[in-house]
């Protein structure tokens, strides 16, 4: 009995321990990405400006006003602000300038790549033309051609041009894949199987835009990273896809409880891999931090969607509920408490325990 109880005074005191620390570091940390932030804003009115307010100057009405808002202030933006600023948490440096181009141009072009799949019904062979042959000629409309500008300029100022096609054809095949989830006869295990290959394939791809070769043990810690966002992106856009009759891991879930599992077994198997990566330990803390920021809005997402629950009989029924209860509002002041809570229990001494070998990769 003493030796349980002692151990259980050690399990309980090294938690305390690690919700302090998380706690004394959410400062810098919240500083550093809002100096981030500052940092793309004025590097997107500078470079990328000029190209939107020369569709703007169009008044086509082909791009919306909100297509234009999503590029400013999501994907331009988020891409260099918050992965490729992570990238080099690990690495004690700041992004060149051609990085920081590339990785703008490639956010930029994200959003619109999409839009061919989802909104626009283009041809797939036309889609494969525009990703391996980015040719102005071979644009159709407004749309195509402010794709393949960013596109082009994001190759341009790549060091390594050919593994940014490489990576947008695999992604090009996963959006195929990605076809299937409007089927309603598919399996749970290959919506886990596309989830997760498309969210490998896209944080792979973005990481191609810098200069320095990938490690495979950094690809495969970035392979469950983007495997994990992509669930969050799910969790987020629950109501969309249920309009669009798009089936996911949380559409399809009767228990939220099991997607919470899921979400927390990515976490320690993104945590697993990263501890072997050849990068200095505080590096690696700084890089789980600054991600932990973002992670931490599915887990405060999720908690807003298991309350429906209990307006169904303890059972996650997507189609019974409405927008507002499918929404997560993140900018509400109980949610950011929730983030807060939910930050300083990131257990980042799994960082510290004892290295277990991963033969495969997670994206395989």
């Amino acid at each position: 009995m003493l030796v349980f109880l002692t151990l259980l005074n050690k399990s309980y005191n090294l938690k305390i321990t690690n919700q302090v620390n998380n706690l004394l570091h959410l400062p810098g940390i919240i500083f550093f990405m809002l100096r981030a932030f500052r940092l793309q804003k004025q590097f997107i009115i500078k470079h990328l400006e000029p190209h939107l307010k020369s569709i703007d100057s169009q008044k086509t009405g082909e791009i919306s006003h909100l297509e234009l808002k999503k590029i400013r202030q999501y994907y331009g933006f988020a891409v260099p602000a918050i992965l490729g600023e992570a990238f080099y948490l690990l690495r004690e440096g700041s992004m060149k300038k051609n990085e920081r181009l590339a990785l703008t141009y490639l956010g930029a072009a994200t959003g619109l790549y999409d839009d061919f799949f989802d909104d626009l019904k283009t041809s797939e062979a036309h889609i494969r033309e525009l990703t391996i042959n980015p040719a102005e000629s071979s644009a159709q409309n407004l749309r195509e051609s402010l794709f393949i500008r960013f596109y082009k300029l994001a190759i341009n100022h790549a060091q390594n041009p050919d593994l940014i096609k490489q990576r947008a054809l695999d992604v090009f095949e996963a959006q195929l894949r990605s076809k299937k989830q409007q089927e309603a006869s598919i399996s749970e295990q290959e919506i886990r199987s596309i989830t997760y290959l498309k969210g490998s394939l896209s944080l792979l791809f973005y990481r191609s835009a810098l200069d320095e070769a990938i490690p495979e043990s950094e690809e495969n810690m970035l392979c469950a990273l983007g495997q994990l966002l992509q669930l969050e992106n799910d969790i987020f856009d629950v109501y969309k896809d249920r309009q669009n009759n798009i089936k996911t891991l949380v559409t399809d879930t009767h228990q939220i409880k099991n997607i919470r599992e899921t979400y927390h077994n990515l976490i320690k198997e993104i945590i697993s891999l990263l501890k072997l990566c050849p990068f200095k330990s505080k590096n690696k803390r700084l890089f789980m931090r600054f991600m932990g920021l973002t992670i931490i809005r599915g887990l405060v997402c999720l908690d807003c969607l298991e309350k429906n629950e209990q307006l169904t009989n303890n059972t996650f029924i997507v189609k019974d509920y409405e927008r507002n209860q499918l929404v997560c509002d993140m900018e509400m002041l109980k949610n950011f408490y929730q983030m807060i809570r939910y930050y300083s229990q990131f257990d980042m001494s799994l960082l510290s325990k004892p290295i277990q070998k991963h033969t495969q990769k997670s994206h395989s």
